[in-house]
């Protein structure tokens, strides 16, 4: 088979070969369509996750306490959350304050709490709570998507305590989201 041409050879007009711009333009298109696809799909991605604001966090700084599901309400700064007692006996919370203000400082205790909470319970503070229909925070941003950074102070007496001993304080660093 001397003369037979294959492949692209093969397709000739009137003796020269034919231009190929379709082609280079589709692979072009190609090739940038997919970059840019994954462009748009990772920033969707980050979008999303956003990883970007800074996580949301409880941390008591002793033993005993833990709390979950911290929120800030957009419309009055009021903290929503639970706060369980890891404690090795039930204790009666006399009062819980709640600051943007990071001190090292105990605040007075406002003393308007009388709840008790027993061992290893939670003492929800949100709207379906007959305790408390949560703690203002003061300080606290009233857009909804903003950061909160603060801290707050439990103030409580073992339910073993004497009348005349002092109240107990313990305090955790918060951080969450107005929502």
């Amino acid at each position: 088979m001397v003369g037979k041409k294959t492949g692209q050879a093969a397709i000739e007009r009137s003796g020269a070969a034919r231009p190929l711009r379709a082609q280079a333009a589709m692979e072009y298109l190609m090739t940038y369509g997919w970059a840019l696809l994954v462009i748009v799909i990772v920033i969707a991605i980050l979008l999303i996750m956003n990883p970007f604001s800074a996580p949301q966090s409880c941390k008591f700084d002793q033993i005993g306490f833990a709390c979950d599901n911290a929120v800030i309400r957009a419309s009055d700064g009021v903290l929503l959350m639970g706060i369980t007692n890891g404690n090795n006996n039930a204790i009666n919370v006399t009062g819980v304050v709640c600051t943007s203000v990071k001190s090292s400082a105990v605040p007075s205790n406002p003393g308007n709490l009388n709840v008790i909470v027993a061992r290893q319970a939670s003492l929800m503070m949100n709207l379906t709570s007959p305790a408390a229909n949560g703690i203002k925070c003061t300080g606290a941003p009233t857009t909804a998507g903003a950061d909160f950074s603060g801290k707050i102070w439990i103030f409580y007496k073992n339910t073993e305590d004497g009348a005349d001993y002092p109240t107990r304080t313990a305090s955790a660093n918060i951080v969450t989201k107005v929502l």
